[in-house]
C-alpha cells in the first residue's frame, strides 16, 4: 500500500522556471488535497497521504496558515464520508491528527501575538497584557495542559531575546488567570524562560531582579502549595540562583 501511495508524491511536483535558467520544484498543495478526498482506495490510505501532507507543511512550510487550515477541512471530509467505511478507528486517528494541526497553528498564533506585544511601545504595555489575559482564557478552554506547555515553549522558542526578556517575563504573567490551572501553567512558563535565560550564558541585571521578586511573590500565592514536587524545586534552585537580588 505505502509503495503504491508514494508513486503519487512525484506528480505534485512541478517544475517552475528559475534564473539563469535552472528549474526548481514548486508544491502543488491544492492539487494534493483534490487527490486525497478523490483517491480510489481505502480510508486508510486516504489517512496516510494526510499525514504524509502534514509532514511535508511542517517542514517546508510551517508558517503558511492557509495551506494548513485546508488540509484540516480535507481531514474533516475524509473522517466524515457517510458512503466510505470510516471505523472508529479511523476517527482516532483523525482526531489526533487535527490535535497536531491545532497545536501548531495556535503556536504560530500565539507566537504572533507575543512578538507584537514585545514590540509594542511602553505605553501600550497595559493593552496587549490586556489581550494576552483574554487570550489565556480561550488557550485554558480549547487546550490540554500538556498541550498549552508545549504551545508556551514554542512561544519562549520562537520570541526570546535577553534584551526583551524582562518584558516577556511580564507578559507570560498574564497566563495566570485567577485558579489553580491557570497558576500552574505560568509558573511552568516562566521557568522555561528562566532556563532560557541560563542556557544563553549571558547576564541580565534587569532581568535577574525581576525574576528573584517573581520567585517571591509566586511562593505567597494560595496555589503555591499545590504546584508537584519537581515544580517547587525547580524554583528554589531559581531562588538560589538569584538571592543576591533578593
Amino acid at each position: 500500500m505505502i509503495a503504491t501511495l508514494l508513486l503519487v508524491f512525484p506528480l505534485l511536483f512541478m517544475p517552475s522556471d528559475a534564473t539563469f535558467g535552472t528549474q526548481v520544484m514548486s508544491y502543488d498543495n491544492k492539487r494534493m488535497l483534490q487527490l486525497i478526498e478523490d483517491f480510489n482506495g481505502t480510508v486508510t490510505e486516504q489517512l496516510f497521504l494526510v499525514v504524509s501532507t502534514w509532514g511535508k507543511l511542517k517542514a517546508d512550510y510551517p508558517r503558511d496558515v492557509a495551506k494548513i487550515e485546508d488540509l484540516e477541512e480535507t481531514l474533516q471530509h475524509v473522517v466524515c464520508q457517510k458512503e466510505r467505511n470510516v471505523t472508529v478507528r479511523h476517527h482516532l486517528q483523525g482526531y489526533l491528527i487535527r490535535e497536531q494541526i491545532r497545536e501548531h497553528l495556535e503556536t504560530l498564533n500565539s507566537s504572533d501575538l507575543f512578538q507584537r506585544a514585545l514590540q509594542s511601545e511602553d505605553h501600550e504595555l497595559g493593552k496587549w497584557q490586556l489581550a494576552l489575559g483574554q487570550h489565556s482564557r480561550k488557550l485554558h478552554c480549547v487546550l490540554k495542559p500538556d498541550q498549552l506547555t508545549r504551545i508556551l515553549e514554542g512561544v519562549i522558542r520562537r520570541t526570546y531575546t535577553l534584551e526583551g526578556s524582562t518584558r516577556l517575563a511580564v507578559l507570560l504573567y498574564q497566563l495566570y488567570i485567577g485558579n489553580r490551572e491557570s497558576y500552574a501553567t505560568m509558573v511552568e512558563a516562566e521557568l522555561m524562560l528562566y532556563e532560557r535565560y541560563k542556557s544563553g550564558g549571558k547576564n541580565s541585571q534587569e532581568f535577574s531582579g525581576y525574576m528573584a521578586k517573581l520567585w517571591q511573590s509566586i511562593q505567597i500565592e494560595e496555589f503555591y502549595p499545590g504546584l508537584d514536587q519537581n515544580t517547587k524545586q525547580r524554583l528554589v534552585d531559581a531562588i538560589i540562583d538569584l538571592l543576591q537580588f533578593l
